[in-house]
């Protein structure tokens, strides 16, 4: 018995030797391996922070003499912030290949996919939202006292790039700031574009309006008694909102409108100051010179209109422009 296992002892022993023995020769050979060719180390994770995975991002260069431009090859596509991907050595060879570097002569060690996470960076939103109101404020034509902006919305979710961010807010073409409105919300990090988003917002604009306090049939004259100054939201009103009783003074309805309505420019137009068969002075001015002639209008027109008149001396008609209920100009 005590031979048999003294035997057995040896016999293990012999095992273990042969065990380590082919071991240090597997390191050593691997050793001399990566002596004689470029040997390349991947890691099991890497972050990055840049559009694109270089070499250098996910291996280690273990020849001291070795030329380390390789490390920055591009690999592969960085994941979007806040994401993660894997990128194989074998996807690593061709990308290598296609650089110019001959892989056959180079050693690759560690494991065959490295994951490669990259960092991200969440939207300052309450610093969004006032920077948003300060674009509005600037360019709307309203007075800033009579504008309240509220229900500013966007993708407050939205996962960056770590570093520098900047923006830059533009509004619509034509945009009348008033009620619903989008603007564009150009994202920059580092200097660079990252994204581009939408910004919902809404714009309440308190002003003072003129409104109807009786009826008015069409062509009815308007004058002070029937109409008043109201404070309104604009919204929904439009552009052409009348919002000084001057505007409306002095002109006529062009249809009937009816107590409470806003007055807009439409409803409304000039009387004609001049009448067909109306007697006229024709003033003609060039340079220090005027010359005054009589004439009879051919034609109804308000101030500011051209219309035909006929000249009393020559009887020929002519194209003036009306300046007043006795009174046109001709233009040189």
């Amino acid at each position: 018995m005590v031979t048999f296992k003294r035997q057995r002892l040896k016999g293990n022993t012999i095992r273990l030797a042969c065990g380590i023995s082919a071991a240090i020769l597997f390191l050593l050979s691997a050793s001399a391996h990566c002596s004689e060719r470029l040997c390349l180390t991947l890691q099991t994770t890497a972050a990055v922070n840049t559009e694109n995975v270089r070499l250098g991002d996910v291996a280690q260069l273990n020849n001291e003499n070795a030329n380390v431009a390789i490390l920055k090859t591009v690999v592969g596509r960085s994941p979007n912030p806040g994401q993660t991907r894997f990128v194989s050595t074998d996807y690593i060879r061709i990308r290598l290949r296609q650089a110019g570097f001959d892989t056959d002569a180079i050693a690759f060690k560690g494991p065959q996919d490295v994951k490669v996470s990259r960092p991200w960076a969440s939207l300052p939103a309450g610093h969004i939202r006032a920077a948003v109101e300060a674009a509005i404020r600037s360019r709307m034509p309203w007075n800033t006292e009579d504008v309240a902006i509220s229900d500013i919305q966007f993708d407050e979710a939205v996962q960056l790039p770590v570093g520098k961010l900047t923006y830059q807010i533009v509004p619509k073409r034509h945009e009348d700031y008033l009620g619903s409105t989008i603007l564009a919300l150009h994202l920059f990090v580092n200097g660079e574009p990252v994204r581009k988003m939408w910004v919902n917002a809404t714009i309440t604009v308190m002003a003072d309006v003129v409104t109807v306090v009786r009826p008015l049939g069409k062509h009815q004259h308007i004058d002070l008694e029937d109409i008043r100054v109201e404070r309104r939201d604009l919204t929904g009103l439009g552009s052409e909102t009348i919002r000084s009783v001057d505007d409306a003074l002095g002109n006529r309805a062009t249809r009937m409108i009816y107590p409470g309505t806003v007055l807009q420019t439409s409803m409304i137009d000039q009387p004609p100051v001049v009448k067909r068969g109306d007697v006229v002075k024709i003033i003609a001015e060039t340079g220090p010179m005027t010359i005054t002639a009589t004439g009879i209008v051919k034609q109804q027109g308000r101030k500011g209109e051209m219309v035909q008149v006929m000249n009393t001396d020559s009887n020929r008609v002519i194209l003036a422009r009306v300046t007043g209920p006795d009174a046109v100009a001709v233009d040189f």
